[in-house]
């Protein structure tokens, strides 16, 4: 491996002349040394540091100095020095006396280190000229040989036509009908360009090449059958182009940006796969893949190309993934560098963008190999780096659903917690901080329904956030969501749910994944507690489906849990009218589920569950012929659920009660009583052995076993369960639909045995419970949940002061 990593690199398909008042061979050089290393310098320069230098040499004028400090940001004054540089003549000696003050700058010894790796980045920089390219890579290969088996050949040219650039996206723009100028920025820097200088001329008369960047520069002739295997959205380009959104508007800038980068990354690909490139070149920390990597906030952009990438079996991720490895087998441990801590933060955002497209194999594979080599140095500066390691492996297996290695990942956390508890009080974006560990936790406390414990750490989770840090708020605050409505508190499950879509919505836009994490958080919660106006409820999670199409524009499992939230929206409604449309979101819900899971992944019961609800409410509504065969298909999906619960569940739990609860209610559908009452009875069964007496999971499967003792006349029986959920069952101030049921039912079932004086006490035992628990709940808007949020500080200072009401 080579001994320096690059930063901020990208690939060119064409080579551009420099204007032609550069008039020597030097001096179109320095010009391209900028314009190649352009990103790192709009990232770490600051004009502060070099402007008076420059002054009093002579290269900037007082004009040019108002000009620059014109910018209203500091990335857009260096753009604005970086485009004036080559416009000066060579008698200013301009490039010599930039070196000069980029090695001497007006500031403090890290600015000054950080410097000497831009003069570094700028010195390195060798430009053969196409012409001697063989000489200089060959080692005799045949340029003129070379093919790409799995491209195509693209139809010959005709010698009236100009040379194509493989690369020249301006056909491409012209298809939707929109061109916009993109200037190279640096990661996470979205703001518009101050000023545009003008086109550079192209060279005329040259093979076209393309300048592929890794360790090395090196002009590569482009294959002559080399074609694009990327398809442009048309459609949803379109769409962007024509709408009168602000939010479009900026998603489409953000889209053709993707588009040219991920058209870059494809073809250097392809060369790096056939072995066409120089010796020690590594796809995973080349300049383009860098490029992409350290822009998270546009991974969610790039996993439609993937996604058609892969259908011509190109799998781009999982090249990098191999390369990255390879890099990582090279490194030497015993010294901890600069070059392996970056080496490990692009580790860390490969990981990331694999984690977001659902490759959770590529992922633990990374992670697991970093562990194994970084365990073999007893370096203690490699203490934070582990740490930081099993926080994303913790995170990954949570997300997978994989629960045991979840929690060995957890312990491991543990083990070099204490070494690291003074480092981790420094800002890391690369690892989890405490707060999202703790909602982590929860969340895992939550699958495996150990309740109380999951509502003591989202409890540390919430208190112990960074206003700050928005990312972790929003998935603290979802990950609250889900567990408030588990403990059945759903005026604060609310509240954190409009907090989460509010604060998302303003951190980072409608277009952003964790704003459809917010959204489906709210979905969940309105699924749960039925507002009054459901229509309203129902709007918004069809608005959270849309966001997921717009967003993503390809099957992704955040597309399939955006069908399931509406089916399960209107499951709750139990509108047996719409029963159709139920149960046509969460077939497609399934659908998307299986084509981008893993065969019987664990995450697939959820999509099943969902499914098999919404086929037995839709037989409601047909007749006994159709009935039965939907039953059927219902009861199928219900007993393939059941089996991945069982095998990566325990036996006895809270995932396999439930779902045994499920498949009672659909036997009890299909008049097969006997079969009914059995699996109701071992929900509840299981739900005592796993759960507490006051979980309302529990309460809500004795209600359900209750009701059918009454249908079964089983009236002993269903008295039993009704006191038993009507005693225990603790007021959360929300109108609960299955509780009122419970009451009702007891009422009735008492009064049926003459057995009045009991009735007329549990008649004022549930008036009181009505009044504690109100029905009618006011319906949110979206433009309520979109309004500004207030600070996160007083929100909390809200939440806890209602709880500490309700706890009075």
């Amino acid at each position: 491996m080579a001994s320096t990593v690059r930063r901020s690199t990208f690939v060119l398909s064409e080579c551009k002349s420099v204007d032609s008042s550069c008039s020597s061979g030097i001096d179109r050089q320095n010009v391209m040394r900028l314009r190649i290393n352009r990103i790192a310098l709009v990232q770490e320069l600051r004009v502060e540091h070099v402007l008076q230098h420059l002054i009093e040499t002579g290269v900037l004028t007082k004009d040019d100095r108002q000009k620059i400090e014109s910018g209203t940001r500091p990335v857009d004054r260096t753009r604005i020095l970086i485009d004036i540089l080559p416009t000066k003549n060579k008698e200013t000696e301009w490039y010599k006396h930039f070196r000069e003050s980029l090695q001497n700058p007006k500031g403090n010894s890290e600015v000054k280190k950080r410097y000497k790796s831009l003069v570094e980045f700028l010195d390195n920089i060798v430009i053969h000229r196409p012409d001697t390219q063989v000489s200089r890579f060959g080692n005799g290969i045949d340029h003129g040989s070379l093919r790409l088996p799995h491209y195509h050949q693209i139809p010959s040219i005709e010698p009236t036509q100009t040379t194509q650039n493989i690369l020249n996206l301006e056909e491409d723009r012209k298809k939707i009908g929109q061109y916009e100028d993109h200037q190279e920025k640096g990661a996470g820097d979205n703001g518009p360009e101050r000023e545009t200088k003008p086109p550079l001329p192209h060279l005329d008369n040259i093979q076209p090449v393309t300048l592929v960047r890794g360790f090395v520069q090196q002009w590569i002739p482009t294959p002559d059958n080399y074609r694009s295997l990327i398809q442009i959205p048309e459609d949803h380009f379109r769409s962007l182009q024509e709408s009168s959104q602000p939010d479009d508007k900026i998603q489409l800038q953000q889209e053709l940006k993707v588009l040219e980068k991920m058209k870059r990354l494809e073809l250097v690909s392809a060369l790096w796969q056939r072995k066409l490139l120089p010796s020690g070149f590594e796809l995973s920390v080349c300049d383009i893949s860098q490029d992409i990597l350290y822009e998270p906030n546009l991974y969610h952009l790039y996993f439609k190309y993937f996604r058609m990438l892969e259908s011509a079996a190109v799998n781009i991720l999982v090249d990098m993934s191999n390369s990255f490895i390879s890099v990582v087998s090279n490194l030497d441990i015993s010294r901890f560098t600069e070059d392996m801590k970056q080496t490990v933060n692009i580790g860390f955002c490969l990981v990331d963008i694999l984690m977001d497209y659902g490759s959770y194999a590529e992922s633990e594979a990374i992670l697991d190999f970093l562990s194994q080599v970084l365990n073999l140095s007893d370096n203690p500066g490699l203490c934070m780096t582990k740490y930081r390691v099993f926080s994303k492996l913790f995170q990954l297996h949570n997300s997978n659903y994989n629960f045991t290695a979840a929690q060995n990942a957890h312990s491991h956390i543990q083990e070099i917690g204490e070494l690291t508890s003074l480092e981790r009080t420094k800002t890391d974006e690369n690892s989890l901080d405490e707060s999202e560990l703790f909602a982590e936790l929860g969340t895992l406390m939550l699958e495996l329904g150990f309740m109380k414990e999951a509502n003591s750490l989202t409890q540390k989770a919430l208190k112990r956030a960074d206003g700050h840090n928005k990312r972790g708020v929003v998935n603290v605050l979802c990950g609250a969501v889900a567990v408030y409505c588990a403990h059945w508190q759903g005026k604060e499950a609310e509240m954190l749910a409009i907090q989460a879509v509010q604060q998302a919505k303003e951190a980072f836009g409608k277009r952003h994944p964790l704003y459809l994490k917010a959204l489906l958080s709210y979905c969940h919660w309105a699924s749960e507690f039925k507002p009054d106006d459901h229509k309203l409820s129902i709007q918004i999670a069809i608005f959270a489906l849309e966001t997921a199409k717009k967003i993503y524009v390809c099957d992704t499992i955040q597309v399939a849990l955006a069908h399931r939230a509406v089916s399960k929206v209107y499951l709750t409604n139990q509108d047996f009218d719409k029963g159709q449309q139920s149960t046509q979101y969460a077939t497609e819900a399934l659908r998307i589920a299986q084509s981008c899971l893993p065969e019987n992944h664990v995450m697939l019961y959820l999509f099943l569950h969902t499914s098999a609800c919404a086929l037995q409410w839709k037989g409601l509504s047909m007749s006994k012929s159709e009935l039965m065969s939907t039953l059927h298909r219902a009861e199928d999906q219900a007993k393939e659920a059941l089996d991945l619960v069982s095998t990566h569940y325990k036996e006895v739990s809270l995932a396999t009660a439930r779902m045994y609860l499920l498949i009672g209610q659909i036997y009890s559908k299909m008049d097969r009583m006997e079969g009914a009452l059995e699996m109701f009875e071992k929900s509840v069964s299981y739900m005592k052995k796993c759960q507490p007496a006051n979980s309302n999971f529990l309460l809500l499967a004795m209600a359900t076993l209750g009701t059918f003792y009454r249908i079964m006349q089983k009236p002993k029986e269903a008295i039993a369960m009704f006191k038993s959920v009507v005693n225990t069952v603790e007021s959360g101030g929300v109108y609960l639909h299955w509780v009122h049921m419970c009451y009702s039912n007891l009422i009735s079932t008492l009064q049926a045995l003459n057995n009045n004086k009991d009735a007329d006490d549990v008649q004022v035992q549930y008036s009181q419970w009505l009044r504690n628990n109100p029905k009618h709940h006011k319906s949110n808007t979206l433009e309520e949940l979109n309004a500004q949020p207030q600070p996160f500080t007083e929100f909390m200072e809200k939440l806890n002061v209602l709880e500490k009401h309700k706890d009075a």
